[in-house]
């Protein structure tokens, strides 16, 4: 175990000590703070490091990060994830419970990230090393003691799905012996099951796991707790499933999509909506390509290909 770090770094970077010092003192002050509206209502806080904070993150990403276990029920954050797939796990049974955890990212400290690294890395790397991972990898955010995680730095959803390896491990291995389906899609957790009644005991059993475990301090937020089943819209991270198994896009996001198409054919979509509606194309495709296919005899392939190779 040595403490390595600043030296690989140093020299990976072609950055002086004095210079690697005083970033890794500085990070946690260095994030720009804004708000942008949440689709759902409210606002949402995003904090993105300055660039020579993202460049150490990068750096860590690539050669410390990816050693660090992550759960194969995580569908976010990894290669070969994607919402689809997690939508896609859930397909085949009836019933179906969502809930979300409170203030995920900045619910996870730089201890936790400590105790986790330690934990995890603890053979390669130092006891300097470890904290001044930590450190660089978080935000101090106003009227709190404590660093934490930010939404918007490049680390922080690689670090959230790898702190959260022993619960899920411990809520993945109680639902296999209960024939319940398990994916976490970041703070969004989805569990499916053909066993009528038991969605009551999920509940029950993941408030314990987060009680008891070492870290993160998480807590359910309870009002956004979900029951599903067949008798209403099965909707599991934006993809609806029909009562046949299939994923849709839903009606609302079908329309939107048209109306969007609808505005380009008549040179009114205001640029931003244009490359949104690149990316809602591109996420129907994926989803529910007859529906692509559909705008594309209504509205021709030659519009919709304009659309797609629109750039900034």
């Amino acid at each position: 175990m040595t403490d390595h770090l600043r030296h690989d770094l140093e020299e990976s970077l072609g950055l002086s000590d004095y210079l690697l010092n005083r970033l890794i003192q500085r990070a946690p002050h260095s994030y720009k703070v804004y708000t942008i509206p949440k689709r759902s209502g409210g606002q949402r806080t995003i904090a993105q490091p300055a660039k020579e904070t993202k460049f150490i993150q990068r750096w860590l990403i690539q050669n410390i990060f990816d050693k660090l276990p992550v759960h194969e029920c995580a569908s976010a954050y990894k290669d070969g994830a994607s919402i689809k797939k997690n939508a896609n796990a859930h397909k085949s049974h009836s019933y179906v419970i969502k809930l979300d955890f409170k203030d995920f990212f900045p619910s996870i400290t730089s201890s936790d990230l400590v105790m986790h690294i330690s934990k995890h890395l603890g053979h390669i790397l130092g006891a300097q090393d470890i904290q001044d991972i930590a450190r660089v990898s978080c935000i101090r955010l106003h009227g709190r003691g404590d660093l934490c995680l930010s939404v918007g730095a490049p680390s922080s959803p690689m670090l959230s799905n790898t702190i959260m390896f022993s619960f899920d491990s411990e809520v993945s291995a109680w639902c296999v012996q209960n024939g319940i389906t398990y994916t976490r899609y970041a703070d969004d957790l989805t569990f499916s099951t053909s066993t009528k009644g038991i969605c009551s005991e999920i509940e029950s059993f993941v408030k314990g796991v987060t009680q008891n475990l070492a870290y993160p301090n998480l807590s359910l937020n309870i009002n956004k707790t979900t029951h599903l089943s067949k008798k209403h819209q099965r909707r599991i991270t934006g993809i609806i499933i029909n009562n046949s198994g299939a994923l849709s896009l839903g009606r609302n996001r079908k329309r939107e999509i048209s109306a969007l198409i609808h505005k380009f054919s008549l040179d009114i979509l205001p640029e931003p909506e244009i490359f949104r509606l690149q990316g809602l194309l591109g996420f129907a495709k994926d989803v529910e390509p007859l529906f692509v296919a559909r705008m594309r005899r209504k509205y021709s392939s030659r519009l919709i290909e304009e659309v797609l190779k629109k750039r900034k």
